[in-house]
């Protein structure tokens, strides 16, 4: 068996021992990404109060990186063609049915996640690495929850930091 599939097994092996462990997991998995959207903004407003230029510049650049990302994803979804844990191996633990079940790789939340952490550095938000548990909190709920393999976890992440590397040149353009 490969380190991947050993570490996804291990980890969704823990679903249905405790409630409050599960609960933790499903929340990682489903909504916390919510709440890192609204503390970016939130964060932004707390900055960039000076001018709508300064605190919409942020956000435009979040929207635009993402749209960017997850277009990127399922085009690379497409060829790789994982199916999610639950639906190759039908005997795994889900937490909760995911709204698209045809792609695993990349992942799209922890594109999302890793994508608001490293554009609120990038942007000098305040309170910036207190989004780092949290996207954390978000790849690990993805995979707890038994809806990716720990490899979507770091795709997502490759995809995230290739469009923030991009985001922060462009920004030393302008």
């Amino acid at each position: 068996m490969d380190i991947n599939n050993l570490i996804f097994n291990k980890i969704n092996s823990l679903v249905g021992k405790n409630k409050l462990l599960d609960a933790f997991g499903r929340a990682g998995g489903e909504w916390v990404i919510f709440v890192m959207f609204v503390w970016f903004v939130l964060s932004g407003f707390l900055i960039h109060l000076s001018t709508f230029g300064e605190l919409i510049l942020p956000f435009i650049f979040l929207v635009v990186a993402w749209l960017i990302g997850w277009v990127g994803n399922i085009f690379i979804g497409f060829f790789v063609r994982e199916y999610r844990p639950h639906i190759s191996h039908p005997d795994k633990k889900i937490l909760f049915t995911p709204f698209m079940n045809w792609k695993s790789f990349p992942s799209d939340h922890a594109m999302t996640a890793w994508l608001i952490f490293f554009m609120a550095m990038i942007f000098s938000l305040p309170f910036f690495l207190g989004l780092l548990p949290l996207a954390l909190w978000v790849v690990w709920g993805r995979v707890y929850s038994g809806l990716h393999y720990p490899i979507d976890i770091l795709g997502g992440f490759a995809m995230a930091f290739l469009l923030a590397v991009v985001s922060y040149n462009i920004l030393l353009i302008l």
